[in-house]
């Protein structure tokens, strides 16, 4: 008889540790997903979550402030991420927060972190969005490094190429390290080019003396600046070449106006330029003036010589004497 009883005494000692050690587990899982807290809910939208699962942790500058409550795929490039976090923190949680999707440790679980914002801001309502930030992936870090690679890998072969040529003597750099006579001529040149610089610095000092060693006070500058008459004297003679410049101004345009009735052919002297039948006419006329001119000479000497005026002549070259 007491066999029986010791048997169910047990099985009531081990269904009542079990139910116990399950209501404990059940505690702890909870507490550590909130299930037994008051909690609140956030909303985030990332573009790549890395791997984040619902249930990982959510951190808020360092402190364990949630779990992911769920993950929804809304397009092709946005991911929607439900996070239920304690009431006790959404005072402290502004909206200009920030969610950035980590892992605790190099190899730990994904976990989201959300960083506080700088400026001033309200605290979060429940169904709130908060902005995100994607981190790169590792894949782009790789594949960043890749071309990194590829192009470290051809910048050492075109430098390989470089130290070949100059090894050979190929090119200006090649055949400067190579030929000793180039050397030579390049180390000369260099020589005169700094003699030609001390020798300019030492003029530009020496010019610089000179001009140091003027005396202002006596020279025409300072003449022009502190006499009054002598400045008038300057403004009316730029005067007088400003009037003289209009003088001339004035000219040119007559000249011009000239010249345009010229080509014009108005005027006598346009007709006498551009028509050549006037011009032979007028020619002719001077050749029959001139004709008769002569004739007329002709006809004085005549009269001198004749005995009824010969006396009036006469008496003129007596008056003339």
């Amino acid at each position: 008889m007491g066999t029986p009883k010791l048997s169910f005494v047990k099985l009531g000692l081990f269904v009542v540790t079990g139910s116990v050690l399950l209501i404990l587990a059940a505690y702890l899982i909870g507490s550590e997903q909130k299930m037994f807290s008051r909690t609140f809910e956030l909303t985030t939208v990332f573009n790549n979550v890395g791997g984040l699962q619902v249930g990982n942790n959510v951190r808020y500058a360092g402190i364990n402030a949630g779990t992911v409550r769920a993950i929804t795929m809304e397009t092709d490039t946005t991911i929607r991420v439900y996070m239920r976090i304690d009431t006790e923190l959404q005072s402290h949680i502004k909206k200009d927060a920030l969610a950035m999707v980590g892992s605790d440790g190099l190899v730990g679980s994904m976990l989201i972190n959300i960083i506080p914002g700088n400026g001033p801001a309200q605290p979060v309502d429940s169904g709130d969005e908060i902005r995100s930030f994607s981190r790169i992936s590792t894949q782009d870090m790789l594949t960043t490094l890749n071309v990194t690679n590829e192009n470290a890998a051809l910048l050492t072969a075109d430098l390989l190429t470089i130290t070949q040529s100059i090894r050979t003597g190929s090119g200006v750099l090649g055949k400067l390290l190579n030929d000793s006579t180039l050397a030579r001529d390049l180390q000369e040149s260099v020589r005169n080019l700094k003699l030609t610089t001390a020798q300019s610095n030492e003029a530009l000092t020496r010019l610089n003396r000179k001009i140091s060693e003027l005396r202002f006070e006596d020279s025409a500058l300072a003449l022009l600046l502190d006499d009054p008459e002598f400045s008038e004297q300057i403004r009316s003679l730029v005067s007088g070449l400003d009037s003289s410049g209009q003088d001339i101004r004035r000219l040119t345009r007559r000249l011009d106006g000239l010249a345009g009735s010229l080509e014009a052919g108005e005027g006598t002297l346009g007709v006498l330029l551009r028509d050549s039948t006037a011009a032979r006419n007028l020619q002719s006329s001077l050749q029959h003036l001139d004709s008769g001119l002569q004739k007329f000479d002709q006809n004085m000497e005549a009269l001198k010589h004749n005995w009824l005026t010969r006396g009036y002549f006469r008496k003129l070259e007596r008056q003339q004497q």
